[in-house]
This record gives C-alpha cells, sequence and structure tokens, in this order.
C-alpha cells in the first residue's frame, strides 16, 4: 500500500466518516484488523463528485457474526455523514488466496491501496 498523495479527496462529512470508521474498526478488531485501507478511484486519483469511497477492511479470523457487526457499523456511519462508503470485507485467508490467484481486486488493493 501507497501513501495518500491528494489529502483533500474527502468532502469534510465523507472525511468524518472515514475517521469515524477507521477508529471504531481498530477499537472492535484491534490486533485482528490486518488491513485497512481506501482504493479504487479515490486512491488512484481519478474520482469525481459521485465517486463512491471503496476501503477494504480485511480481518484475521473473520466470522460470520463479525462481518455483520462491521457492515452494520459501515451503514450507521454512511447514514450518520450521509457518505458512501463502499467496503469490501474479508477475512485473511481469502485475501491471500485471491492474491496467490492474481485476482485483480486483490492486486489492485496490493498496488494503489492506501492505508488509513
Amino acid at each position: 500500500m501507497k501513501a495518500l498523495a491528494d489529502k483533500n479527496i474527502f468532502t469534510p462529512d465523507e472525511e468524518s466518516a472515514v475517521k469515524e470508521l477507521t477508529n471504531s474498526l481498530k477499537k472492535l478488531l484491534g490486533e485482528r484488523l490486518v488491513k485497512l485501507g481506501l482504493f479504487g478511484s479515490r486512491a488512484r486519483g481519478d474520482y469525481d463528485k459521485e465517486s463512491d469511497i471503496d476501503i477494504a477492511i480485511i480481518v484475521r479470523g473473520l466470522t460470520r457474526e463479525l462481518k455483520d457487526q462491521i457492515l452494520n457499523m459501515v451503514a450507521d456511519i454512511e447514514f450518520k455523514h450521509i457518505a458512501t462508503l463502499s467496503t469490501l470485507v474479508l477475512s485473511e485467508e481469502v485475501f491471500e488466496l485471491l492474491k496467490k490467484r492474481e485476482r485483480r481486486i486483490a492486486l489492485d488493493i496490493e498496488k494503489e491501496g492506501v492505508p488509513l
């Protein structure tokens, strides 16, 4: 993952949403949070005002219940801040398998991803 070049890629509401999500995930998951990063058009810098915010959340020991908890958290934050967060929640094992199989989504996250 690389560093974010353009610091002004979010509206104030979007920035608040991303910060709240980042803090909430770190608190909820602790050491289980393997990777949390921005990818897609916002990370590449080719976004427009209609672009969503693509966020990869890679979790060690991800269960169905934990994934549901994360997705509910995302929905609450989106509603609160009026921001469109497009999250991809994967277990560490699935993410590693996707990289090994050279699946584009995993490669994009690795290549263009920006840590949050």
